[in-house]
């Protein structure tokens, strides 16, 4: 229990601090050539015990050994940031992730077959502490986070979702 509100406590502060940043125009990239393939194993393998049981996580290896120029760690925090969304939503079925090169574009998505985002709350769930119910942990602070470290980076994010049916967020970034 201490471990997990650990977690949680620290999670928490460093959204908070990652807030402030993007506010006051301080948010450093730290752009180097990275492997997506890698980076995306790597999001798998954490995020593999955190799902509950009765889902499985699949990375779709649709494209072998990319390497871009890009910060890894920001690309991680948003890639994870959608897994865990996924997976706190998602009792049964999927969740499905990876990436597809399309225009001078890479095209991540995280798919799942969890309880879907109601249309009401799709407008503004980008928006800093919007949750979908109050039942499940965190701040509402992850997905505002997420757009704007993707908007820093020239890219955009989006979601699609039906209710009960699943959502799909999809992150475009130029090469």
């Amino acid at each position: 229990i201490i471990d997990v509100n650990s977690e949680l406590l620290l999670q928490l502060i460093n959204d908070i601090l990652d807030i402030s940043k993007i506010e006051a125009g301080t948010l450093e990239f730290r752009f180097r050539p990275m492997n997506l393939n890698d980076l995306c194993r790597s999001e798998l393998e954490v995020h593999k015990p955190r799902v509950k049981p009765g889902v499985e996580l699949v990375f779709e290896e649709r494209v072998a050994n990319v390497e871009i120029v890009c910060d890894q760690n920001r690309l991680a925090q948003v890639i994870s940031n959608l897994l865990n969304n996924a997976g706190k939503f998602t009792e049964e079925g999927e969740i499905r992730f990876g990436f597809d090169l399309k225009d001078g574009c890479v095209e991540f998505f995280v798919q799942d077959t969890g309880m879907g985002i109601p249309p009401e709350k799709a407008r503004n769930i980008f928006d800093r502490f919007v949750k979908l119910n109050d039942f499940v942990s965190g701040t509402g602070l992850g997905l505002a986070i997420s757009r704007s470290i993707i908007e820093l980076m020239g890219g955009t994010i989006e979601v699609q979702s039906q209710k009960n049916e699943g959502t799909t967020f999809v992150v475009t970034v130029r090469l």
